[in-house]
């Protein structure tokens, strides 16, 4: 009902859970976690399901017309009070309509935060899961939570041609545990060990 009423997308903010249900395409889940960091949220939990077609899928369906995806954020303020939810709602529409770029404004954000003296993280870790799905590959992402981490992860995941079907994402104090369900293109899992290496590669550079 809700997908009728807007047209096929639909937002809903009530305190600090955000929920959105969209037409799945590629990059969906980290498109709307960088809206979450542009108004200074910190995603503290997420979750994603998708209604994608099981492969295969010869051509694959397009962008936006594979089937629904479900996000459920948890996000607080970093800082101070939560922001208007009427404008996070209208950010989060014009993200899913194509119409707001957040690029740029994140990475000006990511070079401002500076950390504090003294202070020390662990370096990031990215593993794939081995055998814990059939029909997907199973990244694990650990690595210090910092204001768009998930954005930066989800680009590099997209950068490697790889898309989100299911997530799991939890910070854990200053820890953040993501767990990315990931297909190619086809809607099939990586099983290539020279691409998986690559693909691990490619996030731990972004997390640098």
């Amino acid at each position: 009902l809700a997908l009728a009423r807007h047209d096929g997308a639909a937002v809903r903010v009530i305190g600090s859970r955000i929920t959105i249900a969209a037409p799945d395409r590629p990059g969906l889940l980290w498109r709307a976690a960088g809206v979450l960091a542009l108004h200074r949220l910190a995603v503290k939990t997420a979750r994603t399901t998708s209604t994608l077609p099981d492969p295969p899928a010869d051509p694959p369906a397009p962008s936006g017309m594979a089937g629904t995806a479900v996000l459920e954020f948890t996000a607080v303020p970093e800082f101070g009070a939560p922001p208007d939810p009427a404008g996070l709602e209208a950010d989060l529409r014009l993200m899913l309509a194509g119409r707001l770029d957040v690029a740029a404004r994140l990475e000006r954000r990511a070079r401002s935060v500076r950390a504090r003296p003294g202070a020390t993280a662990a370096p990031p870790r990215v593993m794939i899961v081995d055998d814990a799905s059939r029909t997907a590959t199973v990244i694990e992402v650990r690595a210090h939570d910092r204001p768009g981490l998930l954005w930066r992860v989800g680009q590099a995941l997209g950068a490697c041609g790889l898309q989100v079907r299911a997530a799991q994402v939890d910070t854990l104090g200053a820890e953040a545990v993501d767990v990315f369900y990931v297909v190619d293109a086809k809607g099939r899992p990586i099983e290539n060990a020279t691409a998986l290496a690559a693909v691990q590669k490619e996030v731990l550079t972004t997390l640098h």
